[in-house]
């Protein structure tokens, strides 16, 4: 017979960390509802790491480094760039903004 902690069997033992664990993850949708539903109405992405969850704007993924400037968002003479009008950055799904805005 396999004997774990406190003397325990191992059947016994599983049993018990399972129980524990769901009681865990009840707490945790307790404690996390409000902001996990936050996030799914924001169209968020949730991960659960054990005791954590981590929340993150998939909009992120489309967000690139402006090729022209480098991401330093200073074009020619040390003005705002023109590509990326001096932000450093460009979304991936959007066509560049050229010159100035009307």
């Amino acid at each position: 017979m396999n004997v774990g902690p406190a003397g325990l069997t191992a059947n016994l033992w599983a049993l018990i960390r399972a129980q524990a664990l769901a009681r865990h993850w009840e707490l945790s949708d307790a404690l996390f509802a409000e902001i996990d539903g936050f996030a799914l109405v924001q169209g968020w992405a949730i991960s659960r790491h054990r005791t954590r969850h981590v929340y993150r704007d998939p909009r992120f993924d489309r967000v690139v480094v402006c090729c022209t400037c480098g991401g330093d968002g200073k074009g020619e003479g040390g003005r705002a760039c023109r590509t990326c009008k001096g932000d450093g950055l460009l979304n991936f799904f959007e066509p560049p903004r050229r010159g100035r805005s009307a």
